[in-house]
């Protein structure tokens, strides 16, 4: 019984603790762009011509279609990261990871103050295996996505509504020759 409250205590505080609040898009006094970046929030597809440009970074944008096609995409990886999850397979997740998001999760220091943040004390992570086992797996299971934000051309903030109004980028994911990747915020 214990086991069961504590492992239900480790999840609850890693999902929102590794959960960051889905950034708010700024917008201009047109609803256009500002500053080159997108300020049209992604979360509000009407129906109409796909062609309709929802989101612009310098000269690349971002079409209603582009961003249809880029959230079928993402939904499949959550759901092959919910596999994952539930089977626990370290190695199937490996090939998610971008080469940014290895390095600081094998960081000492970052584990560190991982390990130091845990509701669990007394858990020490020492290797990215560790980072799966001890907070990956518990907080990242029953993931969905309920919407995309562009935040560059190639990058995507997986959002997830946690509760009523209450959005929380679940995955920050980039597009790569690989595939989509899983890279750490700040990047």
């Amino acid at each position: 019984m214990k086991r069961t409250v504590l492992l239900l205590t480790v999840v609850s505080f890693l999902l929102f603790s590794a959960c960051q609040t889905a950034p708010t898009p700024v917008s201009s006094s047109s609803g256009n762009l500002q500053n080159g970046t997108s300020t049209h929030s992604t979360n509000v597809i009407e129906p109409g011509d796909e062609n309709t440009v929802v989101a612009q970074f310098d000269t690349v944008t971002i079409t209603k279609q582009t961003f249809k096609i880029t959230k079928s995409e993402i939904e499949f990886v959550v759901e092959d990261l919910n596999s994952i999850t539930y089977s626990k397979d370290y190695g199937r997740w490996l090939t998610y990871l971008s080469d940014e998001y290895r390095q600081n999760f094998s960081d000492p220091k970052v584990l560190e103050k991982v390990s130091k943040s845990l509701p669990v004390k007394g858990i020490k992570l020492k290797n990215l295996k560790d980072y799966f086992t001890y907070v990956f797996v518990p907080s990242r299971q029953n993931m969905r996505v309920d919407d995309i934000n562009f935040v560059s051309p190639t990058r995507v903030y997986v959002i997830m509504e946690i509760s009523k109004d209450s959005p929380a980028a679940i995955y920050i994911l980039e597009k790569t020759k690989g595939g989509w990747k899983l890279v750490p915020k700040n990047q």
